[in-house]
């Protein structure tokens, strides 16, 4: 069926014309159709299109249909003038363009002399975009600069976008985000460009600052065959530009610790019921710091007018994060297993600084060159986040990041047009121990939870000795011919993936209990710990990937109320190369799968003048996810890097607190890749019928259903021949390995990522918007919706990550909702600007001025999961569960959070104004759980020792998102 689909495409597009494309990744469009009154075609018509910001103009001729198309025009206000000889002249103004919008701008013109002027404001024509066929929202520059962030972190704004679930970040990291029931697939970009960090699902290269961002356009489904590389969602930042007139700004933000409420769940400690959590009684002067602040500054202009601009931009934020750091051990256990005494907090102070510099360039009338450069340096000591974390576990975060981009728009008349853009991006993350960091090998006991010891419990982020290089080399080349009624497009991307990663040297002991680990502290029973694992020997590599992806699509004007566009997407990934002489015959070469094609069509129909449907149905394929790679090239099974793992009771097992320095590889547990795994893929299909009310407002409702089949999932391939089974059907394997218990005898597991996993998602949205007018704008949506897979993701994979499978034997074992599955959201964002008439002058001034944005999250929680405490398989993966407890079958509380921002506008003279500016997250202060402690104690059969609670408030250690928090600041603008 899907090679049939294929074909009609591809002949319908070989058929119609030459195949060519044209870019909406950060530009938009401006078409219509001109009749005359009597309602013919009007061939022949001039159309000029100037940008009223730049003095840009491009000058079109309408074709034998009287259509015009004006596509890759630069971001900003337009105004359109239609004229042919013996009609009157047509002019609308007041047409603000936005990424990817296709603004349709019809007319009709009477018969006349051209001298006479018939002029419409965009504002006076209902805000309903006809021409739109994906799903999603575009954050007007309204937004991005004047809604509440008091995380100086834009990429939170996708929370309050239509079919979004997730999590915010409290600094510059990546926020946990879902869409379509892919949890952390998002394709992020900037400019068009990929900003996608490509070793794990759900990181992008570089934060932003509001600094550099003019809009943000969030699509979650009917995507054109142009955008790939997700299964998710693209989040796009188009960075700003200059135009004829000299603007700026300057601000400064600050935060103290008066100003913030107690952290929820403040000193209740890791053993305490979060029902029981005593009220909050520590005086202020034990508050955690949350002193922030924050220096912003940017100016843009032209250097020769209507020619050649600049745009340049400046943040530096430093915040003390010690809040989200709380330290929840217990001073007992602490004082039990022998560390020196913790604060409430891990003294986490970041530094964070951005650049922006850019140029846009018209070189004639024919072409534009556009080029940027974005930095970003962070300095995050204490980033291992604390809870039942110790200092000792501490270490200190470094992050460098750059990229260089530019854009190069070309015209060959008025149908032709190519779109050249290139990208050079670096990325330089290490984690370094500091001051408080301990000495041999992690601790962590289950129950009571804690970790100690030293920071290296795992190979990645956070563990001292960690560093990881990733550089992408990008070529985008895109091509429009417009012909009739069809706009054809092609186009080529390539990226260049290098590679660079020095593991951490691992060496963890997990205990059960607080009093086995004492017995091995104090040599009665060394060998009562669950597990240890310690990697050797050469703790570095690279590697290099290349990504190829091409497109063809045809965006077709059928007729006046209805516009098809359909089209064929083929992703290529070449992997790595493996190792020739590595001991798994996986890892000598890794398959490039090379049949993701992608076929798409989507159709926007006018039902009539307010009205108008949208649906779409396509294949969208999942981005290169390298960590696996980067696990199976590391931890090859050589004598190289050798990990070792043990149990207690394993042959050869040190005793605690030993390393392993000598063994046999017969005791490693290497990573691989399945040699028939293929990328992953959705079937994704969409309806939607969006209604306009009166001149601004929008109502809509969509459905979405998605399916997806090949989704990458880590099982462990080496226990065979199981002991027996647990009551729930789960097979018990042997601790020992050797031949008679294990695949391949000479390693104990094999973790091997496969491309089997599925996953269905079902939502209905409804939705309201209103584009600003009279002082008002809001985006609001309700959304509810069901995800399941059977995927239980590892944190190689994924940031979003989970324990894995439970059952290497039944992949449905693990079938139920994904971490970040959220079924009812409320959320959106309202920005309003007062403004006053009142005749006497003082009135008017209080009562102008006075702008509010808002942002809403009003949530169902996150599905948690409940593990048991200790391995009840044998298989040395601690995923497992009590017997006959489903995965993440507890959900958390409901969330209500609100957060304001109040601006009052002061003018001084002229252009320039001062701002004071007040923000508050979570205005209310309601408490708002984020996490709990769910490990259960389970006798060998898997039996709870005692009753599985079934509200999140029953279990220990809870933790919780932000408090209120209150920022001031102050802007310039001019």
């Amino acid at each position: 069926m899907l090679k049939k689909i294929i074909a009609v495409l591809v002949c319908a597009l070989a058929l119609g014309a030459p195949a060519f494309a044209q870019s909406t990744a950060a530009n938009g469009t401006i078409e219509g159709t001109i009749l005359d009154t009597s309602g013919g075609v009007l061939p022949g018509v001039t159309v000029t299109i100037t940008n009223v910001d730049t003095g840009a103009e491009r000058s079109l001729t309408t074709n034998e249909k009287g259509l015009y198309r004006a596509p890759l025009l630069p971001l900003g206000k337009y105004r359109v003038v239609a004229e042919l000889q013996g009609f009157k002249k047509f002019e609308q103004t007041d047409i603000r363009l936005s990424v990817g919008q296709t603004a349709t701008v019809n007319a009709t013109l009477a018969v006349g002399t051209v001298s006479e002027t018939i002029t419409v404001s965009s504002t006076d024509i209902p805000a309903l975009d006809i021409a739109r066929i994906d799903i999603g929202h575009t954050m007007s520059e309204l937004e991005v600069h004047n809604l509440p962030l008091v995380a100086r972190n834009p990429y939170n704004f996708a929370l309050v976008q239509p079919g979004v679930t997730g999590i915010e970040n409290v600094e510059f990291g990546v926020p946990r985000l879902a869409a379509n029931g892919a949890a952390m697939r998002i394709n992020y970009q900037i400019d068009g460009n990929t900003n996608t960090e490509k070793d794990r699902a759900g990181l992008r290269l570089l934060p932003m600052s509001e600094v550099m961002i003019q809009e943000v356009k969030v699509v979650t489904t009917g995507f054109a065959p142009e955008f790939g590389q997700t299964m998710g969602m693209v989040y796009n930042a188009v960075t700003p530009s200059g135009t004829n007139t000299f603007k700026g700004e300057a601000s400064y933000l600050f935060r103290r610790k008066p100003f913030s409420a107690f952290p929820f769940f403040f000193g209740c400690g890791s053993t305490t019921v979060a029902a029981n959590c005593p009220a909050i009684t520590a005086p202020a002067d034990q508050k955690p710091d949350t002193r922030t602040d924050t220096g912003t500054a940017d100016v843009g202009g032209p250097i020769v007018r209507n020619k050649l601009f600049f745009y340049g931009g400046w943040e530096q934020t430093r915040r003390d994060l010690s809040a989200g750091s709380l330290i929840t051990v217990d001073p007992s256990i602490v004082a039990q297993v022998g560390v020196k005494p913790q604060p409430a907090a891990a003294p986490n102070v970041q530094t964070a600084r951005f650049a922006i510099g850019k140029a846009d360039y018209q070189m004639g009338g024919n072409n534009r060159l556009t080029a940027r450069w974005i930095r970003f340096h962070n300095d995050a000591p204490y980033n291992g986040g604390a809870g039942t974390n110790t200092l000792e576990t501490q270490t200190n975060f470094l992050d460098a990041m750059d990229s260089t981009a530019g854009q190069l728009v070309s015209s060959f008349g008025s149908s032709r047009l190519n779109e050249l853009r290139f990208q050079y991006a670096h990325r330089n993350q290490s984690s370094v121990a500091n001051a408080d960091s301990g000495t041999g090998p992690a601790v962590r006991i289950n129950t009571p939870a804690i970790t100690f010891g030293g920071p290296w419990s795992g190979t990645g982020q956070g563990n001292a000795g960690f560093n990881f290089k990733q550089n992408i080399t990008q070529a985008v080349d895109n091509f429009t011919y417009i012909r009739a009624a069809h706009s054809y497009k092609f186009g080529l991307d390539w990226q260049h993936i290098y590679d660079e990663r020095t593991n951490a040297p691992q060496f963890l002991y997990t205990f059960p209990t607080v009093a086995s680990y004492l017995a091995a502290q104090n040599g009665t029973a060394p060998f009562g710990y669950t597990n240890m694992s310690e990697i050797t020997g050469n703790l570095s590599f690279n590697m290099t990937t290349n990504v190829f992806s091409t497109f063809v699509q045809d965006d077709w004007q059928i007729a006046p109320t209805v516009k098809i566009l359909y089209g064929l997407r083929y992703d290529l990934y070449r992997y790595p190369a493996g190792i020739a002489d590595a001991p798994l015959v996986q890892s000598h070469a890794f398959n490039i799968d090379k049949n993701n094609f992608g076929p798409r069509v989507g159709v926007a129909w006018s039902l009539d003048s307010q009205t108008v449907l949208r649906a779409s149905t396509g294949i969208m394929y999942d981005q290169p996810i390298l960590g696996g790679y980067e696990q199976a090239l590391q931890l090859s099974g050589s004598p190289r890097s050798p990990v070792y793992t043990f149990s207690g009771t394993s042959a050869g097992a040190p005793g605690f607190p030993s390393g392993v320095t000598t063994g046999t590889v017969s005791q490693q547990s290497p990573w691989a890749i399945d040699p028939a795994f293929e990328a992953a893929h959705t079937w994704q299909n969409s309806v939607q019928v969006e209604r306009a009310v009166g001149r601004d407002l929008t109502l809509s409702i969509s459905g979405m259903y998605a399916k997806g089949n090949q989704l990458p999932v880590v099982t462990n391939i080496n226990p065979i021949n199981p002991l027996g089974a647990l009551a729930d059907g789960r097979p018990i394997f042997s601790t020992t390995a050797n031949a008679t218990t294990r695949l391949d005898p000479r390693f104990n597991q094999i973790l091997e990522v496969q491309s089997i996993g599925e996953s269905t998602f079902k939502s209905m949205t409804v939705s309201a918007t209103k584009r600003y007018a009279k002082g008002l704008s809001m985006n609001v949506q309700y959304s509810l919706g069901k995800g399941l897979d059977n995927t239980p993701l590892l944190t190689q994979l994924t940031v979003q990550s989970e324990t894995g499978r439970s059952d290497p034997s039944n992949l449905d074992r693990d079938l139920g909702p994904n971490p970040l599955d959220i079924r009812h959201s409320f959320n959106g964002n309202i920005v309003y600007l007062s403004e006053n008439h009142s005749p006497n002058a003082v009135v008017r001034q209080l009562l102008s001025g006075n702008q509010i944005g808002v942002l809403l999250q009003i949530n169902s929680g996150l599905p948690v999961n409940i593990p048991a405490n200790r391995d009840l398989n044998g298989d040395g993966v601690n995923s497992d569960r009590p017997l006959f407890v489903a995965r993440n079958p507890l959900y958390l509380p409901a969330r209500k959070n609100v957060d304001l921002r109040y601006t009052r506008l002061v003018p001084i003279r002229g252009s320039v104004r001062a701002e004071v500016i007040a923000e508050l997250k979570n205005v209310f202060n309601i408490e708002q759980m984020a996490s709990i402690t769910t490990t259960i104690p389970v006798d060998a059969l898997g039996n709870p020792l005692s009753a599985i609670a079934g509200d999140p408030y029953e279990f220990v250690n809870p933790g919780g998102y932000e408090q209120r928090k209150f920022q001031l600041g102050f802007k310039l603008r001019f």
